[in-house]
Order: structure tokens, then C-alpha cells, then sequence
């Protein structure tokens, strides 16, 4: 599959069941690693569209990637980067992160940010790859979770040491 045949849009209230279902095909395996469902697995995709703004990527009308943003006080969150596992590893997942800095830099935001599981290792290594910092991380009886920000707009961010092995 090429680029070209990939169509960008945003998502709207009809596509809240085949978000549901990329996010199961997408998340599946990290599923597997912690044990549980990543909170995009389980969501209320008619409440998740209904309060984000969410992107989609589809391919002869099947969602093959979507994005979503919530816009805060002063930063964009990704609240979920979700890619069918047949396009993983093609650069559609960094496609999607250079879109949300886009996004934020039209819409004044001056950083980033996200969290992931830490044991998404890959993860955090390609966030810290594209300027994305360890703010904090956050631990629960259920999960740790791996709090990272970039400052957009050529301002560079100052973090204490990365906690996290990587």
C-alpha cells in the first residue's frame, strides 16, 4: 500500500464503530504485554468524538489510522496514536505525531504532550527520537505510566534525568 493510496480526513460521529475496531486491531499486542486494555481499547468512541478531535487515515473506506488530540490551557495532548497493524513500522505512526504538531502549532499551542505504558519501550524511544522529553512518570497499582512533552516552536525543554530504561 503507498501513501497515495492513503486519505486523510476527520473523523465524525458515523465512524465511532471502525475507530472501536482499529483501536482493538492496533493496540492488540501491547494489550497482551501489560496484561490489559489500553484505556483506547475500551473507550466510548461516540463520547471520545464527541469531546476530541480525532483524525483518521483510511484506505479504500476501512480506517487504517487515526489520531487523537485534546486541546488543554497551554499544550495539545495526543490522547491515542492508533495504526492497523498491517501498515505498522511504515512511518504512518510518525506521519500521524508530525500531523498533531501541526495541529498544535495552528492552534497556538506552544507544547505537546502524551503519556505511554513503560513497557512500550519502543515507544518512548521513538517520542525521545523526535524531541519529546520524560516529564514524570506516574505510577498506580495498575499501571506505569511514561509522561513525556515537546516544546514546539523551536523553544527546547529542560527535563530532570529520564527514569525509565530504554
Amino acid at each position: 500500500m503507498t501513501d497515495s493510496s492513503l486519505f486523510w480526513r476527520r473523523a465524525d460521529a458515523t465512524d465511532a464503530d471502525a475507530l472501536r475496531r482499529l483501536h482493538q486491531r492496533a493496540y492488540a499486542a501491547l494489550a497482551e504485554r501489560i496484561g490489559r486494555e489500553p484505556e483506547p481499547m475500551a473507550a466510548d468512541w461516540s463520547q471520545v468524538l464527541a469531546t476530541a478531535s480525532v483524525w483518521c487515515i483510511e484506505s479504500d473506506r476501512c480506517l487504517m489510522a487515526a489520531l487523537v488530540l485534546r486541546a488543554e490551557a497551554d499544550a495539545m495532548f495526543i490522547w491515542s496514536v492508533a495504526v492497523d497493524p498491517c501498515l505498522q513500522r511504515q512511518g504512518i505512526g510518525r506521519q500521524l505525531l508530525d500531523f498533531a504538531e501541526e495541529e498544535a502549532l495552528r492552534r497556538g499551542a506552544g507544547q505537546i504532550r502524551l503519556y505511554t505504558h513503560e513497557k512500550f519501550t519502543e515507544n518512548i524511544r521513538l517520542y525521545k527520537s523526535i524531541g519529546y522529553l520524560v516529564s514524570w512518570v506516574e505510577t498506580t497499582e495498575q499501571r506505569t505510566l511514561v509522561h513525556m512533552r515537546k516544546h514546539l516552536g523551536g523553544r527546547q525543554a529542560t527535563d530532570s534525568p529520564d527514569p525509565v530504561p530504554v
